[in-house]
């Protein structure tokens, strides 16, 4: 039932930048669909109240249909689904829209009054019996609930009064009013009762609505459809792994419902929801009350957005094959580096042609034993960075679709993860050709990780963000396809090569001062040395301090 969203890179490494939005089956959370979002706003100042909601999915298309009202309930106008209501607005002009979250259990409050049917019979329940917010919170006060919930639910009425029904900490029901008078309530993708519960705090399109909004209460005179109009055009959505299929701006003061298809902001279709309700039509898909230019238009923006999803199919199909391939042609063409199996092997594995083509430009190109060894040396290092990042990509979306995620575990995974990776391959591969104890050789290693898993990161990151954020599709994450997981592989080796220019500096560092490690394991006969603190402390600072800039280009290019 309603919208929500998926997290894109930013929020995999940091705290996530918030992305698309819309609806999703009765039970996402049990068939592992990733949800996705929208923005819904109510905005009062005067006497004009309007409410706006986006409607952002994969779909090409939604639905509308209106159910008259009878003498048990009033009469709403629809646009969604039967079984899966977006948005609707009834008779009494109560407005309703909801956002997306992770699912949470509530207290289900079986002593109250019960209520049949689905999930989204709950809403049109309220939708049908109420005629104000206030009735609205009276009903969720007296009647049961279902033992979860996996969105937030925005109400609003003619009045200008609003709410937003979310679940709080403790599993029981939150009601977060609009202050009575001139003034506006927003929500998108994160509990406002509970941030902790959602697709990524703080979000760009709460924090952009709501200065809007802001704007608009100070500036002189009134306010009309085409202000609210402007905020959701401002908040909208045309990516690829998301798009605004539709947006609803009502008027509730005078009953008229504005339209948009596929963010057209320029052509909406007016409707007043009595005339609606009495004079009903034929429903069907919500494409069908614009003209035919309005529709062709959309049809060319839904296949633009398409294209996106087919270059992540063709590239995640196309990896595993080119590292295939790789690995055929390392041990063809370079029979020496059958002897060195320990090493080659995982290299072409994790980063495939980079290490492929890496090979012989370091034992045959490469001018200076200095030049070969510091070459190797950047390979074994970039191994575990290019194999935490995309494991962290991984575990973090599974782990936000399964409910609560903290800004903690966010960064433990895109930070914390490449560091205890790249110690485990150090131990399991190094370990065997140092004269120290386990313990003591992990001591000793850990700044050398740190400061290659800052490089490597920090050089990569800029390169790696803004594309992994373009690759997000809710086509290949409703259930996570191993065609995305390859596709986002893809993108952080590309976003290797220059995380492993930085790390070749640090390494041609080392190497003139003859340390050691994964030459010794790629053949080169030696024991496997490490810089003592003392010598290389000051390339700590420097790591972190590429790590942040890396992460701050990302996020620039990735807007």
């Amino acid at each position: 039932m309603k919208k929500l969203i998926y997290p894109n890179f930013f929020v995999l490494i940091a705290v996530f930048i918030t992305s698309p939005q819309q609806s999703f089956p009765d039970e996402p959370s049990d068939n592992g669909a990733l949800p996705s979002g929208c923005t819904v706003i109510t905005i009062s100042k005067g006497d004009r109240v309007f409410f706006g909601g986006n409607d952002d999915y994969i779909n090409p298309d939604s639905y509308y249909w209106a159910e008259p009202g009878d003498s048990s309930g009033y009469g709403v106008v629809w646009v969604g689904t039967p079984d899966n209501p977006q948005q609707g607005v009834n008779e009494r002009m109560l407005a309703y829209d909801a956002n997306g979250l992770p699912r949470v259990d509530v207290n289900p409050h079986a002593e109250r009054i019960p209520v049949t049917g689905e999930y989204h019979n709950y809403i049109m329940q309220i939708m049908h019996e109420c005629a104000t917010v206030e009735e609205v919170i009276t009903w969720v006060n007296s009647h049961q609930r279902y033992p979860y919930m996996h969105d937030q639910l925005h109400f609003a009425d003619s009045t200008g009064d609003a709410v937003i029904i979310s679940a709080g900490k403790d599993g029981e029901v939150v009601f977060t009013r609009k202050a009575p008078g001139d003034g506006f309530l927003v929500s998108t993708n994160f509990n406002v009762a509970n941030p902790i519960n959602g697709y990524g705090y703080p979000c760009w399109r709460y924090d952009r609505a709501r200065e809007m909004l802001r704007q608009l209460l100070e500036r002189n005179g009134s306010i009309a459809a085409q202000d609210v109009t402007d905020v959701m055009d401002a908040v909208h959505m045309d990516k690829g792994s998301s798009w605004t299929i539709e947006t609803m701006v009502a008027d509730l003061v005078n009953g008229s419902v504005y339209i948009y298809y596929f963010y057209q902001y320029d052509r909406p279709v007016v409707l007043n929801v009595r005339n609606e309700l009495s004079n009903l039509r034929e429903p069907g898909p919500l494409s069908k009350l614009f003209p035919e230019d309005v529709q062709k238009e959309a049809a060319r923006r839904y296949n633009k957005a398409r294209a996106n999803i087919m270059t992540n199919r063709i590239v995640g199909i196309s990896w595993p094959v080119i590292v295939f391939v790789s690995l055929i042609l390392l041990f063809i063409f370079c029979a020496e580096y059958r002897k060195r199996f320990r090493f080659w092997l995982p290299a072409v594995l994790v980063l495939g042609p980079v290490a492929l083509i890496a090979g012989p430009l370091a034992f045959r190109r490469c001018r200076t034993a200095v030049c070969r060894n510091a070459t190797i040396e950047t390979l074994g290092n970039l191994i575990p960075v290019v194999a935490a990042s995309t494991l962290g990509l991984v575990f973090l979306i599974l782990i936000l679709v399964s409910g609560n995620v903290g800004w903690h575990i966010q960064i433990a995974l895109m930070f914390g993860l490449p560091v205890i990776l790249g110690l485990a391959f150090h131990l399991i591969f190094l370990a065997p050709y140092s004269s120290r104890s386990s313990g003591r050789f992990l001591m000793q290693r850990l700044p050398q990780v740190l400061i290659t898993t800052c490089l490597g990161m920090g050089g990569s990151i800029f390169i790696a963000m803004p594309l992994v954020n373009m690759s997000l599709n809710f086509a290949l994450l409703s259930p996570l396809s191993p065609i995305a997981v390859m596709t986002w592989l893809a993108i952080v080796v590309l976003g290797a090569l220059p995380g492993g220019f930085c790390i070749f500096l640090y390494e041609r560092w080392a190497v003139k001062r003859e340390f050691r490690a994964w030459t010794v394991l790629a053949g080169i006969e030696g024991e496997v040395t490490t810089p003592p603190l003392r010598m290389l402390w000051w390339w700590i600072p420097i790591g972190i301090a590429i790590l942040f800039a890396g992460l701050i280009a990302g996020i620039v290019l990735s807007k």
